[in-house]
């Protein structure tokens, strides 16, 4: 009954390694090596689950320190439980290519010389979207497997043998595990884990929440469900394949449509509430005594719950005719939040400057004015924290970051399950909000040799030049014209985020704040008729994708960054590219406090031939890491002699550009490459054409008012006489790719 050919294909390839490892005690990446041993499985446990790693390092930086020195069987155990975790993934999540370099860098820790066997390489392909968790929880899922092999390999191997054939008697195994650690956030590898091995019982589901709610969906089906969900998928999908003849799969029409449409009416969300100076009052105390909390806007009366934006609109309009547009706007934003997007079961959170508590909706809101208009409007709220709070000094900095004293109510989704987990609630969070991980380091892809090779650049420098990226998350490659440092920008921004995950702006002298993160613009409203709307811009909307894919790096390439106003076009936000995280008040959203993730990388270009970067504002030069592309030096100097030899073409055209920058002197005047990484420029006619209509023209714009006569000092004919006679086919050997 294994859905998904696919899926049926990499279930097998898990068998064979964890199964076959458990019943044979063998390595299936190199049999001779005894790695599913109960001592193997307990030296593993005592280095990773023993001794967690606490730091912010990424999850192998950490497991490469809590395997030193470990004997080659851990490391192989090491290598073989992350293939069984990576493999179901789609591409999507993990490619191919990075679960190959994850397993070999752990594989590289031996000492002897390890690979994956190729025979295995292709249940890598992966079938399955294991959800954010799968990213964002690496650690607690290896937690997982590493208990269960060592429960599993100590077990006598009549009983091992009967454990692993018997899904009921597994599956309830490994939830004891998950019980026993004292968290969820490794139950999608359970999941996973359990379809993988049993994929005739089990869905290729890794979501719980998905599971509850197809069953939710197709309840109709199941008149005597057990309260088991696994077992009553199983008796659904037996009771539909009879139906329709064929197998099911709950991810493809008609039947996702029944239970996903259900399943988002309302997802999960946590809301900071301000109570701590309501009206000059400190209304907390009286919320935890009474349950509940509230939202004033004093001058608004009674709005019914679940009530639209236009009527919450209109409603504070009438009550607020003399206020500004800005004060009436953050009124409706707040009050249809409070009324309308709050939800029973969602996460609320209010802080004092010391303490932070944390507790659950639990029905509608309602009206009650009889305690005073500024805690009329009421939600009712299970408070987890009433008698021990939170301590707001003992949070994770990005957590802290995201809670400030806030308007009046507030999304933090992102740092709820932190907070929920901390308070005892981890048990009513949704598995999306538990997914969303703000304190987890996000990990770029390692620079690659292939990327350098195909950029002709040092391996080194671009290494350094990542690593400046991910410390720093802004950068700027500066330089004369043609080194490459757009095409540079582009191409390390595809390697590291990937291409769906990079956007191209060009500044220009003329661009605004307005342009680039949001203004006022003409869209067509109600009838037809043209009204002026808040839009935003390509830097929010980034921002916005990028926080709702947190275990992904997101990169904004700014090309020409220094042509425009940079402290007009970026107003506030500067403060938010030197502490990202923490939300401040936007000119057109006052209502909607912004801050900036943690995974949106910049990259501006910066041409110094048009401005020089001494120019450059002070707050710009503190908030951006600077990298120059120069023509004298790598690793750019030699790359037109590499381009050309790497193409069988002679080196003229490199030997006359050295010859040319030797002569214009100054650096920033120099030409770089890029204008003759062109096949055209090995022949002598098109070489003239380019030196004609690019590179002089542009001499000419630099040197304009010098009285230097260009064609005559810069011209072919002046370059090609100092260089003396040569043949135009040959070449002398590239230089070396120099670190």
């Amino acid at each position: 009954m294994a859905r998904r050919p696919d899926g049926a294909e990499v279930a097998a390839v898990v068998q064979r390694v964890f199964r076959g490892g458990l019943l044979g005690g063998k390595s299936a990446f190199q049999p001779e090596v005894a790695a599913w041993t109960d001592a193997t499985a307990s030296d593993l446990r005592a280095r990773f689950v023993d001794r967690p790693d606490t730091s912010t390092d990424t999850f192998l930086v950490k497991l490469r320190r809590q395997l030193a020195d470990a004997p080659d069987e851990t490391i192989v155990l090491a290598a073989e439980l992350l293939f069984v975790n990576m493999a179901p993934l789609v591409p999507e999540q993990i490619g191919l290519p990075k679960k190959l370099e994850i397993l070999r860098e752990v594989l590289s820790w031996a000492g002897r010389p390890l690979d994956v066997p190729p025979g295995l390489e292709t249940a890598l392909k992966g079938f399955l979207h294991g959800g954010q968790g799968f990213l964002n929880y690496r650690w607690a899922q290896f937690q997982i497997l590493v208990l269960l092999v060592e429960r599993l390999a100590g077990t006598p191997q009549p009983e091992r043998k009967a454990l692993l054939e018997d899904p009921w008697r597994f599956r309830d195994l490994c939830f004891a595990i998950q019980d026993s650690v004292g968290h969820k956030k490794g139950r999608a590898q359970i999941h996973v884990l359990l379809f993988a091995l049993f994929p005739d019982t089990f869905q290729p589901i890794a979501s719980a929440h998905h599971k509850h709610e197809i069953l939710k969906a197709f309840a109709e089906e199941l008149p005597d469900p057990s309260g088991n969900d696994d077992k009553d998928l199983l008796e659904l999908s037996r009771t539909l394949e009879v139906q329709i003849g064929r197998p099911v799969d709950f991810y493809d029409e008609p039947w996702v449509g029944r239970w996903r449409e259900g399943a988002v009416q309302h997802e999960q969300r946590g809301w900071l509430v301000r109570g701590h100076n309501v009206g000059g009052h400190d209304v907390i105390p009286d919320w935890l005594g009474r349950g509940y909390c509230s939202l004033s806007w004093r001058e608004v009366p009674e709005i019914p719950g679940g009530a639209t934006k236009q009527q919450i609109r209109q409603a504070v309009a009438e009550a607020m005719p003399e206020a500004t547009a800005q004060l009436r706007g953050a009124a409706a934003y707040q009050l249809h939040v409070f009324l309308t997007e709050m939800q029973p079961g969602d996460l609320v959170v209010t802080v004092t400057p010391d303490e932070v508590h944390v507790g659950t909706v639990q029905g509608p809101p309602a009206y009650d004015p009889s305690d005073g208009v500024d805690i009329a409007r009421r939600r009712p709220v299970r408070w987890a924290t009433a008698e021990r709070p939170l301590v707001r000094a003992g949070l994770p900095e990005k957590v802290q970051a995201r809670l400030p004293l806030p308007p009046a109510v507030y999304d933090i989704s992102s740092v709820a399950a932190e907070l929920a987990e901390r308070a005892g609630l981890e048990s009513v969070v949704a598995e999306e909000l538990a997914d969303v991980d703000v304190t987890k380091p996000l990990e770029f892809p390692p620079v690659t040799h292939e990327l350098a090779d195909g950029l002709l650049m040092p391996l080194e420098w671009l290494r350094e030049t990542a690593e400046q990226l991910q410390d720093q998350r802004q950068l700027v490659l500066h330089g004369p014209p043609g080194t490459g440092k757009t095409h540079l920008a582009r191409a390390l921004a595809r390697h590291l985020a990937g291409p769906d995950r990079v956007e191209l702006i060009q500044f220009h002298p003329s661009y605004t704040y307005e342009d680039f993160f949001e203004g006022f613009r003409p869209v067509r409203g109600d009838g037809g008729s043209v009204v002026f709307d808040v839009v935003p811009g390509p830097f929010k909307l980034l921002a916005e994708r990028a926080r709702n894919d947190p275990a992904n790096p997101y990169v904004l390439i700014i090309d020409e960054i220094n042509r425009a106003n940079l402290a007009k076009v970026f107003g506030e936000l500067y403060f938010l590219l030197e502490y990202r995280e923490e939300p401040i008040t936007v000119q057109y959203s006052p209502h909607d406090p912004f801050h900036l993730p943690g995974n949106l990388f910049l990259i501006g270009t910066m041409n110094t031939a048009d401005r020089a970067i001494a120019l450059v504002d002070a707050a710009m030069r503190r908030r951006f890491a600077f990298r120059r592309l120069s023509p004298e030096r790598p690793p750019v100097r030699g790359l037109l002699t590499r381009w050309l030899h790497a193409r069988g073409l002679p080196d003229t055209a490199a030997q006359l550009l050295d010859e040319l920058n030797s002569r214009l002197g100054e650096p920033d005047r120099a030409i770089g490459p890029s204008y003759l990484m062109k096949p055209g420029a090995a022949r002598p006619e098109g070489l003239d054409l380019i030196w004609r209509t690019q590179i002089l023209p542009l001499l000419e714009d630099q040197l304009h008012g010098t009285g230097i006569d260009v064609e005559v000092e810069y011209g072919l004919d002046s370059l090609r006489a100092a260089l003396g006679p040569s043949d135009p086919t040959a070449g002398s050997p590239p230089p070396a790719v120099q670190p």
